[in-house]
């Protein structure tokens, strides 16, 4: 995974191109846990804090750790013999990410190639 720095957040690695500073670790946290919980989240932090770079690699990591634990459920024949046992799709949904204009997604690809996911 390219040597980046790996964060454990709420349990979950969290790869992050750069050593991130407080105010992102805690931003990733607040994503990871409303992913977590199924919910919505209204996260702010000032300009230039790396939000969309956060928000992509908190989603990714988290939605890869699902990943990770459905591959393991399916190859586990205990697991896979459990009454609703989780199924691919349900442990990793799809992530949509949409913006206002086509610069502002222009943007977040180049932020998104900053990272080791590959959605």
């Amino acid at each position: 995974s390219l040597g980046m720095p790996t964060y454990s957040l709420d349990g979950i690695p969290v790869e992050f191109p750069y050593e991130a500073y407080d105010c992102q670790l805690a931003y990733m946290s607040s994503v990871i846990k409303a992913l977590e919980a199924g919910s919505n989240a209204l996260l702010e932090s000032p300009t230039g804090t790396g939000k969309t770079l956060c928000l992509l690699c908190a989603a990714l990591g988290w939605r890869r750790y699902r990943q990770q634990l459905a591959v393991e459920a399916r190859t586990d024949w205990e697991k896979q013999a459990e009454p609703g046992a989780p199924t691919l799709a349900g442990v990793c949904p799809r992530i949509w990410y949409s913006s206002r204009t086509h610069s502002q997604l222009k943007q977040v690809v180049q932020e998104l190639k900053k990272t080791s996911y590959r959605p």
